[in-house]
């Protein structure tokens, strides 16, 4: 595999998160050093082109978009009881027009700093033990064109950190919209762009967008629509960051102790880690970070004052991807079912345990004995 063209890291801001001294005179040895199983698949350094119908995206990260108010400071205490939460939370009448919404133009670098705010709120959320093994762990974001994956790892010198791409993000807030739209005004969006995507998406090759007017103008910045893909991205991106937190704290990478996470892990790093290192897939720890990402994203829910996240991004995910599968297999397009298992089997794992984390209300234990890691 090619290098990762080195266009800089981008190291997402996390809510709690801090204190990680960089020292750019410190360079890794020849020889990368993985926790087990958990690098994705490397595609070609190609640049990604911008595609028609779409800003040119600004360096650095936006301000604070219209339409979403300002993210406050710290985290409202959990509230207590099992019910499940609603399954969506919008208001019912439409609002005015939401113009320059970062989802709808699929904004990456609001992207990643969404991604972020997530990755803060499930850190806080986590007990003291497992806060402890990960807190000051970066997190940076992949630009490998055509990539879709998550993944925790540890560096040349067994330190940890955590990485998303690009591609994910953007495939994540795609779902979300299309979702959304379905969801509001009864339309098939999202199958239309998984066949789209099944039919024309070629590996290593940027991820398709749809043409412009495929939702319609009035439904694409309705008010209403704007608010549940919002839900719906952040909820979906709390099962997959929750997951590969779970493999850090869990010990699966066994480089997570506490001491701090990667001084100098670029995207250009990345690339030439991964280049070397062969996934080796492990079902009993994919489920375990599975069952932990559910029981983290729903502690973390509980917390948010609100739209309280559910199990429903987790299912939304898998369920994409497995249709996806069917289609074409999803393991060709974008190697993500080779490193983990297949989200049909993964999908009752997350309701089971969405399901034993209301009825404990909260007090989980593990529910798949001999999966703990």
């Amino acid at each position: 595999m090619n290098l990762l063209r080195p266009i800089g890291a981008l190291v997402l801001a996390l809510g709690l998160i801090a204190g990680c001294q960089r020292s750019s005179s410190r360079r890794p040895p020849s020889q990368p050093s993985y926790g087990q199983g958990y690098p994705p698949y490397g595609a070609p350094p190609q640049g990604y082109p911008q595609q028609p119908g779409y800003p040119q995206q600004q360096p650095g990260y936006p301000q604070q978009q219209p339409g979403y108010p300002q993210q406050q400071p710290g985290y409202p205490p959990a509230q207590t009881g099992s019910a499940p939460a609603p399954t969506f939370s919008v208001p019912t009448v439409p609002g005015l027009p939401v113009l320059g919404d970062p989802i709808n133009d699929i904004n990456i670098g609001w992207l990643q700093t969404e991604a972020g705010v997530v990755m803060g709120a499930l850190i806080g959320a986590l007990s003291s033990s497992a806060q402890q093994k990960v807190r000051g762990i970066p997190f940076i974001a992949d630009p490998t064109v055509g990539e879709v994956n998550a993944f925790a790892g540890c560096d040349d010198q067994r330190m940890p950190f955590m990485a998303i791409t690009d591609g994910l993000l953007e495939i994540q807030a795609q779902i979300a919209q299309f979702k959304a739209t379905d969801e509001i005004f009864g339309t098939k969006k999202l199958d239309e762009f998984l066949r789209m995507l099944a039919q024309r998406q070629r590996p290593g090759q940027p991820i398709l967008r749809p043409p412009a007017g495929f939702i319609d103008p009035v439904q694409h910045t309705d008010a209403r629509k704007v608010a549940r893909q919002r839900q719906l991205y952040d909820e979906q991106l709390a099962f997959v960051l929750g997951h590969e937190l779970g493999h850090h704290h869990l010990g699966h990478t066994g480089c997570a102790n506490g001491q701090g996470g990667s001084r100098g892990v670029t995207p250009a790093d990345l690339g030439r880690m991964l280049s070397r290192a062969l996934p080796v897939f492990n079902q009993p720890n994919e489920i375990a970070a599975d069952v932990a990402g559910v029981n983290n994203l729903l502690s973390a829910g509980a917390r948010q004052q609100g739209y309280r996240w559910t199990e429903g991004g987790a299912m939304l995910t898998l369920g994409f991807f497995a249709s996806l599968d069917q289609l074409t297999p999803a393991a060709i397009l974008f190697a993500f079912e080779q490193t983990h298992p297949h989200p049909l089997l993964r999908q009752p794992v997350v309701q089971q345990t969405a399901n034993t984390w209301r009825l404990t209300g909260g007090a989980t234990a593990f529910p798949f004995p001999g999966f703990g890691g």
